[in-house]
């Protein structure tokens, strides 16, 4: 006799069933947990998530879920337990198509976002400070009370009496928990590299210029000019009236002086150019006692390397090309400015009549 238990088709049929239904459900389980692994979404767009100081696992999971970076919950704690270690504090940048053992890994080692922050050339000190200030990552007060602070100061290498002129216009990437002291320190290191690397240093040794007075120079270009053609050329002119102990009468340092305080002002009057300011180079002669601006390297360029002509007037041209006209004479000024107010009026009426 055989001990082989014989089975009938019907038999091996509802085991093929049995195991159809196993299988399934084995699959279903399966594909569920690969779901829960899988990032919460496709799309690249970020989005800054701020992790508390304190926060627990479960915390933080929360937040996760909540801003969509991760699918599950359950998922993510698993992988946090196999991974161990403690989670860090701070804002970080996620995005939805993220594996959620990315996710963890950058809150195991702390990896936050930054922000991109773009500081035009020309801006003043009290105009980045604004900038950082109404992105949340600085105090605008702190950072004005820093750049004039004489001990600060000496820790970024600067040797002026303030800062202004000195937070280097570039593009930075800031994190939220610097503090002002070290977002201060990152610019004015970048205004030592790139000055280092112009070189001229030794152009304005040789001249024996000072480099507080060549960025003073810079920044006034800076305001005054809006194309790069016309640098050196107002540069020329500033340089030409300062030969010839001549007020410079730059509206750029009237601007300044209401802007030190606080009033804005973006066209002045004949009674504006009258305010009591060592910045009004309309009441007081030579350069005024600080910059006025962060100038770029342009404008640095133009100020170690003014044109040299006997220009000692200009006036914007006002025909949309940005550009100024220069003058020798009072005379010849005068005429350029009538001729610039007439090219106004013309554009004016052009654009009312289209």
């Amino acid at each position: 006799m055989s001990n082989y238990k014989k089975y009938t088709i019907k038999d091996i049929r509802a085991m093929v069933s049995l195991l159809k239904t196993e299988y399934l459900i084995i699959t279903v389980i399966l594909m569920i947990v690969i779901l829960l692994f899988l990032p919460n979404g496709f799309s690249s767009e970020t989005k800054y998530v701020v992790v508390p100081k304190g926060a627990g696992a479960s915390k933080i999971t929360s937040i996760l879920k909540k801003e969509g970076v991760i699918r599950s919950k359950l998922a993510f704690r698993i992988i946090l337990c196999l991974r161990g270690g403690s989670l860090k504090a701070g804002e970080y940048e996620f995005s939805p198509s993220m594996f959620p053992w990315t996710v963890a890994s950058f809150l195991k080692s702390g990896k936050v976002g930054s922000h991109a922050v773009l500081v035009p050339e020309g801006y003043t000190a009290r105009q980045i400070a604004k900038l950082l200030s109404n992105k949340g990552l600085a105090c605008e007060i702190l950072i004005m009370r820093l750049c004039a602070d004489k001990e600060f100061i000496k820790k970024t290498g600067i040797d002026a009496p303030s800062l202004e002129g000195y937070l280097f216009p570039s593009t930075y990437f800031i994190t939220r928990g610097m503090t002002e002291e070290e977002i201060i320190l990152m610019m004015t290191h970048e205004f030592l590299v790139n000055w280092k690397k112009s070189g001229l240093e030794t152009v304005i040794t040789g001249k024996k210029k000072s480099l507080n007075e060549i960025v003073k120079l810079a920044s006034l270009v800076e305001r005054e000019a809006e194309i790069d053609f016309d640098r050196p050329l107002i540069a020329g002119v500033f340089v030409n009236r300062l030969r010839r102990n001549m007020k410079l009468e730059s509206c750029a340092t009237v601007v300044y002086a209401y802007g030190e305080k606080e009033v804005q002002k973006n066209r002045l009057s004949g009674k504006d150019l009258l305010i009591e300011s060592p910045y009004n180079t309309y009441l007081h002669y030579g350069l005024p006692p600080g910059p006025i601006c962060s100038p770029g390297m342009a404008a640095l360029k133009a100020a170690v390397f003014p044109a040299e002509n006997n220009m000692l007037f200009f006036v914007l041209n006002n025909d949309g090309s940005r550009s100024h006209i220069f003058s020798e004479t009072k005379a010849q000024h005068e005429l350029a400015t009538k001729a610039s107010k007439v090219t106004t009026l013309l554009r004016r009426a052009a654009s009312q009549d289209k």
